[in-house]
């Protein structure tokens, strides 16, 4: 009776063990999805992308998703291109800067923050002239919900490392 008591608890404590391993292993092969082979992580998908392009795909996005008139999706790719520029630009700023290894100082950092959101109100508020009240209310909606996954990556991000972290000191 020992015996086999003995046997059913070892075995039970390495189905548990295995379980616990494979468990971290589908969490690290997830995290090496986001990754490219090089270690680095991977640009923004739209990053590759011309300004051209991107304005033309975000406004095709937002004709099937807000059901635009003709009249809209022109000042809307419009509008979408300037954003497009804007972005590139802004990469490309940033791009540099990181290849030159320069640290960004608080006054940079605010100054490059604020001049980001002055851009973002100045979006919202010429599509809120192009858009319909209804059109306005559903990209806000959707809008809103973008706006908050990569606070939620980023808070994954820190709290699988802090694990990962814990881990290795033990």
């Amino acid at each position: 009776m020992k015996k086999i008591t003995f046997v059913m608890v070892l075995m039970l404590s390495v189905l548990t063990i295995s379980a616990q391993e494979s468990k971290e292993n589908s969490k690290d092969a997830k995290h090496k999805m986001h990754k490219r082979k090089d270690g680095k992580r991977a640009m923004h998908r739209m990053a590759k992308f011309t300004p051209e392009q991107m304005a033309i795909l975000q406004t095709k996005k937002m004709t099937l998703a807000l059901d635009l008139s003709e009249d809209q999706q022109s000042k809307i790719e419009k509008l979408n291109l300037e954003n497009a520029k804007f972005f590139k630009e802004k990469m490309e700023e940033r791009k540099a800067k990181k290849e030159a290894d320069k640290k960004l100082t608080s006054e940079e950092r605010f100054a490059m923050e604020n001049e980001k959101l002055d851009h973002q109100i100045a979006q919202k508020k010429a599509l809120e002239k192009i858009l319909s009240k209804d059109q306005y209310a559903q990209w806000s909606k959707m809008h809103k919900r973008k706006s908050h996954s990569p606070e939620k990556r980023k808070m994954h991000r820190r709290q699988m490392m802090m694990k990962k972290n814990k881990t290795m000191k033990s």
